[in-house]
């Protein structure tokens, strides 16, 4: 496509050398008799259907890519709302699998990246589908410089992008998965720029997804390997997931069907997990832990139902349900007069970045009467660097409402002390996986040692999560962590059971109301 022009030149050439040919032939004949004349009307005729092939190749060639280019045009000013010649599926195909043979012969790697640029604090149900458009217009033109410097670090024979239904797929060549995951900070970091620049309104998350793409696999195979992978990343919010054989799991219509009557006959319930203190002796919060009560399968953890909840469209209602029942049981023991303490929540990463999640979160706790000193938000590290401006001002208002912000499975993402000092939260929870083997494992204590320094030296409490042995507590206790949650002191318990164990338990050396 970029080379039309040069097919028009070579077709015109042909014609022009085929017309210098019949010159030389009639004026062969006139001046040096008819054996010359014959001469090189031989040579004119036998090199007539090679100068016929080549004029007619060139010529159709041209007209069919400026058919190809018009149709990309209005295809792409159907997407990005401008002309532009950026490949669509079918293009991409084509030349992709041209370049795979190549690099399959030279044994390079290959790989698919799928992306999109996803909305996620528009409002559900809400899209600014005009600067959705221009943005990704912007987008591809600025793959196609970034691909354009012959030699540079993104060497565009190494790379070749398309854009199909919303989403954004390139073809790459030998790269490692680190210098994948260096091209993708690369455009992520180009978007962001774009979004700076412009200042549009819209909140743009990037997910990518990555697959292999060697020759031996179908190229449209490897294709949707990639959105698969980038379908993970979204739901798990990571910026990228490689392609993994577990992401085909599916459910079927009995199974989606089963957790959506589930959820309808009232079957999932929340349970508490006390945390203890170890400067205080006594328990100062807990944490809502959702279970779903199967009269089929038993008790059952999230890890064995939320994918079919996220099948089933239902992640939204149940952080709700979480939501508005640790309220209620809040606002119930306060009228009973029982004892009341902070509960964490986890909520799903689409929650936190939905335009009325802090107004949702007001207008629940005012309904049942509570403070919001009584709830606490547990967020991964991951979340809050998805969009960093975002999600800044997202927890600063929170914290000035009252609600107070942990940091989950802190440890496990890509911590750093400058985190700890930017992102305003209000405690750490080290991750159950250091805590495990701190007993037998020197190198695991004094990781979940310099994780409290960090977390101390910041100003922030310390929760250690997952503590189930009296050894482990010493060791903690030793280096001045400040909370522990895990089966030592309490497994997690229906409502009526926590607030037993308030009242009366053996750590806190006496009986409570």
């Amino acid at each position: 496509m970029k080379n039309k022009k040069n097919y028009l030149i070579a077709s015109i050439a042909f014609g022009a050398v085929y017309s210098i040919l019949l010159v030389l032939a009639a004026v062969a004949s006139s001046t040096n008799g008819l054996g010359a004349g014959i001469a090189a009307t031989v040579t004119f005729i036998v090199l007539t259907p090679f100068l016929a092939g080549g004029f007619s190749y060139c010529f159709a060639t041209y007209i069919n890519t400026r058919s190809i280019v018009h149709s990309l045009e209005l295809e792409n000013l159907y997407s990005f709302g401008a002309k532009a010649v950026y490949f669509n599926l079918y293009a991409f195909e084509q030349r992709a699998n041209a370049l795979r043979r190549a690099n399959r012969i030279a044994g390079k790697s290959q790989h698919v990246i799928a992306f999109s640029a996803s909305q996620y604090a528009a409002g559900r149900g809400y899209r600014r589908n005009d600067e959705l458009m221009e943005i990704n217009g912007k987008i591809a033109h600025g793959l196609t410089l970034m691909f354009a410097k012959k030699g540079g670090q993104f060497d565009f024979r190494r790379h070749l992008f398309c854009f199909d239904r919303g989403t954004f797929l390139i073809y790459v060549s030998d790269r490692d998965d680190s210098q994948l995951e260096e091209l993708m900070n690369a455009i992520r970091d180009m978007i962001y720029k774009i979004l700076e620049e412009k200042r549009y309104h819209v909140y743009i998350q990037i997910f990518f997804g990555i697959a292999p793409a060697s020759s031996d696999t179908p190229l449209l195979e490897s294709v949707d390997n990639a959105l698969l992978a980038r379908d993970n990343a979204e739901s798990n919010f990571q910026s990228f997931s490689f392609y993994d054989e577990t992401f085909r799991t599916e459910y079927t219509k009995d199974q989606v069907q089963e957790i959506v009557e589930a959820f309808e006959k009232g079957e999932f319930v929340v349970y508490y997990q006390p945390k203890f203190s170890l400067t205080k002796h006594e328990f100062v919060s807990a944490e809502a832990l959702i279970r779903w009560n199967s009269p089929r399968y038993g008790v059952l953890p999230p890890a064995k139902f939320i994918e079919r909840i996220e099948a089933a469209g239902l992640l939204h209602e149940l952080d709700d349900f979480v939501f508005h029942t640790v309220c209620a049981d809040l606002e119930d023991a306060k009228k009973r007069g029982r004892r009341t303490l902070p509960v964490s929540i986890n909520f799903s990463l689409y929650e936190f970045y939905s335009v009325d999640f802090l107004s949702s979160l007001i207008e629940t706790v005012n309904a049942h009467g509570i403070e919001p000193e009584l709830i606490e938000i547990e967020i991964t590290e991951t979340t809050s660097l998805a969009n960093q401006f975002l999600s800044l001002s997202i927890i600063k208002k929170l914290k000035e409402r009252g609600f107070r912000i942990l940091m989950d499975d802190f440890g496990i993402g890509y911590s750093n002390i400058n985190n700890l000092r930017r992102i305003p939260f209000d405690a750490i929870k080290i991750d159950k996986s250091f805590i495990d083997d701190i007993v037998t494992d020197e190198k695991a204590k004094e990781l979940v040692r310099l994780s409290i320094g960090l977390g101390k030296a910041s100003g922030l409490e310390v929760i250690a999560e997952g503590v189930d042995s009296k050894e482990q507590i010493e060791i903690l206790r030793r280096a001045k962590c400040d909370t522990i949650q895990g089966f030592y002191y309490s497994r997690a318990l229906p409502k009526d059971e926590y607030e037993a164990l308030l009242r009366e338990n053996p750590f806190e050396g006496g009986n409570r109301k």
